[in-house]
């Protein structure tokens, strides 16, 4: 049976508000070896078609250690200008760990679309390419904003530190680990994209992001689970483990103490010990680039009328700082199947 999937749709409000009181794009074709470029100018076309191919390359050899081979069948490549905010989305047919179809839509700046908007959107073509079958939401979207530019990973690691000082709004691993679909509603969606962006990024830079996919592979085998791949993995019990591990990790600035250690004998242990952290709440800021006009992020704003996510404009950013002890760690009940929305929450920010 033929699986039609949507991947990155990070912005079906500014695409509807476009192909549906714009029409379709019109006017140029730009043939690169695996992409059909449509675009409203020749150089438009050329352009996003070349970074097309670069990030094909790049982000392949980051993710599979590799090039993939030419597609056999090129993939359609949708381009729209707007001034407004940017995104994406990518839409691909499964049948019996194949890939039947894929075709891309990305919108926006050319800015934002060559250097955010495409990277994202490859990356779930490279994701396809491994696993030939849809990844759960978390993984899928976490990886390819964690490809994405410094802009919308710095604007994803606020929302998500904001969000766990809140309280109530965070999803519980075991819950945010095995939803195949988007949530309902926008914020759902900004929270699933910011807290599996930065989970992912717990784990990729835990190990590297070969085996952080090896794992997310195993965690998808109904005869291995989420629970025995972290076990294989990363030396982790259990999801409930990694849940605190990563909350710790947070609390730390993503201190390299509390990550796992990559030593030569290839196992990986956990150090992310109450003790660890008590001893050193230094924070650890990373060189970014924000500019000043309105950035945006990966989410959606209810709507009735839009199925997916979409990218919701925001201005500005909170200032990372330092959180308060871990709350709310009470294992989740797993008797329920399907998304159960229980949140997780670090409490409020220690006063600076």
């Amino acid at each position: 049976m033929i699986r039609r999937f949507a991947a990155g749709s990070t912005s079906l409000l500014t695409l509807l508000s476009l192909f549906v009181g714009l029409g379709s794009v019109t006017g140029s074709e730009h043939v690169t070896a695996n992409f059909l470029v449509r675009a409203a100018t020749p150089q438009i076309a050329q352009k996003v078609g070349e970074y097309a191919e670069r990030w094909r390359r790049e982000k392949a050899l980051e993710w599979l250690g590799r090039e993939m081979p030419q597609w056999g069948k090129k993939c359609p490549l949708t381009v729209t200008i707007t001034p407004g905010g940017s995104g994406g989305e990518t839409r691909f047919a499964f049948d019996n760990f194949q890939i039947l179809d894929q075709q891309m839509e990305v919108s926006g700046s050319l800015e934002r679309i060559l250097n955010s908007v495409l990277p994202h959107e490859v990356t779930h073509t490279v994701f396809a390419y491994k696993f030939r079958q849809p990844l759960p939401r978390w993984a899928d979207e976490g990886g390819s904003v964690l490809s994405e530019d410094d802009i919308e990973r710095k604007k994803h690691d606020d929302l998500i530190r904001r969000y766990l000082a809140k309280g109530n709004q965070a999803y519980r691993l075991r819950t945010l680990m095995t939803m195949m679909q988007y949530p309902n509603t926008g914020e759902d969606v900004i929270t699933l994209y910011a807290e599996g962006y930065s989970v992912v990024r717990f784990l990729v830079e835990s190990s590297n992001r070969q085996t952080f996919l090896e794992f997310v592979g195993d965690g998808m085998r109904p005869n291995i689970g989420w629970d025995r791949a972290l076990q294989k993995h990363y030396g982790l019990r259990n999801i409930e483990q990694l849940e605190q591990s990563w909350l710790k990790w947070m609390v730390s600035w993503c201190n390299p103490q509390a990550r796992l250690q990559n030593g030569s004998t290839g196992t990986n242990t956990i150090v992310a010990s109450n003790t660890a952290m008590e001893g050193n709440q230094t924070s650890r800021v990373e060189s970014r680039t924000v500019r000043d006009n309105p950035t945006v992020i990966r989410g959606s704003k209810p709507d009735s009328s839009v199925n997916s996510d979409s990218r919701v404009e925001r201005t500005g950013g909170e200032a990372s700082r330092p959180w308060s002890p871990v709350v709310d760690t009470t294992p989740p009940a797993t008797s329920t199947p399907g998304w159960r929305p229980l949140r997780a929450s670090l409490g409020q920010p220690v006063p600076q």
